[in-house]
């Protein structure tokens, strides 16, 4: 390479090289940088008792985020309702319940459930006081609970053809939490037609009651004219409620496969009542940040509540389910669909099981 060549070169190297920052640069950048990290610095806060209220900040923030009708949160009407979140969260039983009995509601339940009660409460006051309260939440006109009873040993295999023998369902006014309407029937199991003893003493339903039911189909088919007389899914909206994700993932998905229908519309979502309870009353403490979620007596007990009829009594069952629903509507829960069906093909033992009778 000559030498007019290399000095061409380093001077052409020395444009491109990229100048270090100086330390005005450094300053300037500093200074930009300076009201983000202001803010960091302020949300992770180490004290217990501004972290209580920076949290309860951003559940306030959460449970408003698709308000159409706020324009900021800036507001500072929601530093006011942190502050008090924030004496809510400090405040033992006692005082919970005596702030309860001032206000006029109900006082029953546990710790959690009487704070998220008055959290609700004055959230919504305060809103409302302050213009932001939407017109409406985005519930349902209308909750369908349902607990259904099925067939069953002692010891079920997993292939075991569980066949539903008790169809009930309790409608609960999405506004009030009132529970307005009931209704069951029996139902007639084909593919096994004798009830196990270990069944009959778990459920109560007697072999002479099944004899004397109609099929599935036809139970279904009367359940959906039911609906309608309601006004469920004509003039009102409604969402299916259950505890768990069996009666529909498992009970109803087969009831529908052996008799080769397909699952109704209304039973493709559905409001998995545990994870609702466990997100609104914050019971969702298990490790690993995995959702604990209650079974039926647990939400039963953190309310204050006591099991009215027979455990395993499908409408039993179904009216307490509902018992919780209309304390978390009475409480200000907005119940939202959080499971659906997934589609899945018609199992090759369900069909020959379905072909044989």
């Amino acid at each position: 390479m000559a030498d007019r060549e290399a000095r061409d070169l380093a001077r052409k190297e020395k444009r491109v090289t990229p100048k270090k920052p100086t330390k005005t640069s450094f300053d300037n950048k500093e200074n930009e940088m300076k009201p983000a990290k202001k803010k960091i610095s302020y949300a992770m806060k180490k004290s217990s008792k501004e972290d209580e209220l920076n949290d309860d900040t951003e559940e306030v923030k959460a449970d408003e985020k698709t308000d159409e009708n706020s324009n900021s949160f800036d507001h500072p009407i929601y530093k006011e309702i942190s502050k008090r979140n924030g004496v809510i969260n400090r405040s033992d039983l006692s005082t919970l319940k005596r702030m309860c009995r001032e206000e006029g509601v109900d006082s029953s339940g546990k710790r959690d459930m009487v704070k998220q009660r008055l959290k609700q409460l004055y959230k919504t006051r305060m809103l409302r006081e302050a213009g932001l309260l939407p017109g409406h939440q985005r519930g349902y006109d209308f909750y369908l609970v349902v607990d259904f009873e099925a067939t069953c040993e002692e010891r079920n295999a997993p292939e075991f053809p569980h066949e539903i023998i008790e169809f009930p369902g309790v409608i609960v006014d999405g506004r009030t939490g009132r529970q307005v309407s009931s209704w069951r029937e029996y139902v007639r199991p084909l593919l096994r037609p004798d009830l196990s003893p270990f069944c009959t003493s778990l459920t109560g339903i007697t072999q002479e009651t099944v004899d004397a039911a109609d099929t599935f189909p036809s139970v279904l088919n009367r359940f959906a004219e039911w609906l309608e007389q309601e006004g469920l899914g004509t003039s009102s909206t409604f969402a299916l409620v259950t505890d768990g994700p069996f009666d529909v993932g498992r009970f109803l998905r087969l009831a529908c496969q052996q008799a080769a229908l397909g699952v109704p519309a209304w039973a493709t979502h559905w409001v998995n009542v545990r994870k609702a309870f466990a997100n609104f009353y914050r019971t969702n403490s298990g490790s690993a940040g995995q959702l604990r979620l209650p079974g039926l007596s647990t939400m039963l007990d953190k309310l204050s509540l006591q099991f009215q009829g027979s455990p395993h009594s499908g409408l039993d069952d179904a009216v307490n389910i509902a018992r919780v629903v209309s304390r978390l509507v009475a409480d200000g829960a907005v119940l939202k669909v959080n499971e659906r069906l997934s589609p899945v093909p018609l199992e090759a033992t369900f069909l020959s099981s379905i072909k044989t009778n």
